[in-house]
């Protein structure tokens, strides 16, 4: 009897393990252009062992179109390519701020406000070269002085996700130091759009030469290449 109930023992462990349901994570969800997200308020339920709550503040304008809005959700996966605050100017009026922060220590762990990336007019003595270019028309770039804290320049390509449409993309511009997280093969999810990075760099900026384009050093192999080569790559993946 004994050792029949020895026999009996793992089986029902294993049975027992089967049907307990995995713990859940309880996240904030809502929508809106304040950072009080205001609209269609409530809550969500994904695992918690894999799973997370996100939340975004962004101000996004590019293509004559400007966009701020606030969100909350589930995660299904507990995965993001840039936690942090990320800011880029792409010339002529055209930038991206995102803030975006996930969580899964707590429920409701995303209850809190989220601030919007704040972009300044104050020049900080630095440049980069500045363009932004959709469905492989040319990324004509000018040299454009930075400000505030985008210390960096960024060049990327890929492909920028609008609903069900996709686009190939090309952007230069002044960044900050966080967009050194943005690697080829991540993406920045926000409202209107996913970007998805294949090819690029990011490179501190030079200092800046009085209206001197600085056609050769850093700006000309860190960055220009690149963005040929990432142009070539998005075509044959597109």
């Amino acid at each position: 009897m004994v050792s029949f109930l020895l026999c009996l023992l793992p089986a029902l462990l294993a049975t027992s393990a089967q049907t307990t349901p995995p713990a859940t994570l309880t996240c904030k969800t809502c929508f809106g252009q304040t950072k009080e997200c205001s609209f269609v308020p409530g809550i969500c339920q994904d695992n918690k062992a894999t799973g997370g709550c996100l939340s975004v503040a962004e101000d996004i304008k590019l293509d004559g179109t400007q966009d701020m809005s606030f969100f909350k959700q589930c995660l299904s996966s507990y995965k993001s390519d840039i936690k942090v605050p990320i800011s880029f100017t792409v010339g002529n009026g055209q930038y991206v701020r995102i803030n975006t922060a996930q969580c899964n220590d707590a429920d409701n762990c995303n209850s809190g406000a989220l601030e919007v990336p704040t972009g300044s007019t104050t020049e900080n003595g630095l440049q980069c070269p500045t363009c932004f270019a959709l469905n492989f028309t040319v990324c004509n770039s000018t040299i454009t002085p930075c400000t505030g804290d985008e210390t960096y320049c960024l060049d990327f390509t890929g492909f920028l996700k609008n609903g069900p449409s996709s686009s190939p993309f090309e952007a230069k511009g002044c960044a900050t130091a966080s967009a050194q997280d943005i690697k080829p093969g991540s993406t920045l999810i926000s409202t209107p759009y996913t970007f998805s990075f294949y090819w690029g760099a990011t490179v501190p900026a030079e200092k800046t030469t009085d209206g001197a384009s600085p056609a050769l050093g850093k700006f000309s192999f860190a960055l220009y290449l690149p963005g040929l080569t990432g142009l070539l790559l998005v075509k044959l993946l597109s």
